[in-house]
């Protein structure tokens, strides 16, 4: 528990033995009151380390229901912060969770993903590289224009709002919808200003990304399926991602603002330009 408040955690795990068990060792179970790993590929010996509850899929399903199966797995559970992770994360600093839950506390900000797995929100150097950075009283808050789906937050309140992942999605576009959700119900900035802690590459590592090394970027079919993917966006949403993104700042942190003033639980709200 953190705060008197239940911890749940779920892995999602395809193929990648060795990642899942250096994600599995690198955990603060002190702090994770329920867990569950689904593996939605083949059994290793490698599991046989791991003492916690696997749940194997009888067939692949895809990302998204396996993420569905472990959101739905804990809120059976009464769980009240929820941590889904991918098995090519692992945890540097066992304080993560506190963290994640602190600046959502402060924000309002219901929903967090980590920004800097891949290429997309760090430079060549590997310096996060925000679209925006609110300031308020304890912190600055990085914005990053692209939603990266490999450790994500959610509170209680926000999955009780948006509900789970659409299935339609396979391996593509899972995580974008679900956060785009959260920002049409008010718990997350606009398209294009993704949340995330400050400095969490410091608190979480990763493999560093490349297709040849996912397991998902690397199958032959991925361009369909990413392509059908954003299909279903536009027929969903009546758009692509891209027109989601808003283009005056102003209104980012109006919005910002707002969500504060909604969902924090102290008030530490300035900004700077």
């Amino acid at each position: 528990m953190i705060n008197g408040k239940k911890i749940g955690v779920g892995i999602v795990t395809y193929n990648r033995p060795d990642g899942l068990l250096r994600l599995y060792q690198s955990l603060p179970f002190d702090v994770i009151d329920e867990f569950v790993i689904i593996n939605d590929g083949n059994d290793f010996s490698q599991f046989d380390a791991i003492s916690h509850t696997i749940i194997k899929n009888e067939v692949n399903l895809g990302v998204g229901k396996s993420k569905n199966k472990a959101l739905q797995y804990l809120l059976d559970r009464k769980v009240d912060h929820f941590f889904i992770i991918e098995d090519d994360i692992y945890i540097k600093d066992k304080r993560v969770f506190e963290q994640y839950i602190f600046i959502s506390k402060v924000t309002g900000i219901q929903h967090l993903n980590f920004s800097q797995h891949g290429h997309s929100n760090h430079d060549e150097s590997y310096m996060p590289t925000p679209n925006l950075v609110a300031t308020y009283k304890e912190f600055k808050l990085p914005l990053f224009g692209f939603c990266v789906g490999a450790f994500s937050y959610y509170s209680l309140q926000c999955l009780k709002k948006i509900g789970l992942m659409d299935e339609n999605y396979y391996n593509a576009m899972e995580h974008v919808d679900h956060t785009v959700l959260a920002y049409k119900a008010g718990m997350h900035p606009p398209f294009g200003y993704f949340a995330d802690i400050p400095d969490s590459e410091k608190y979480l590592g990763d493999d560093d990304w490349s297709e040849k090394q996912s397991t998902i970027c690397s199958k032959d079919n991925y361009e369909n399926i990413k392509s059908a993917a954003i299909d279903h966006f536009i027929k969903k949403h009546g758009c692509p991602p891209i027109d989601f993104m808003e283009q005056d700042q102003i209104k980012v942190i109006a919005m910002l603002k707002t969500i504060k003033g909604k969902y924090a639980k102290v008030n530490l709200f300035a900004y700077k330009r």
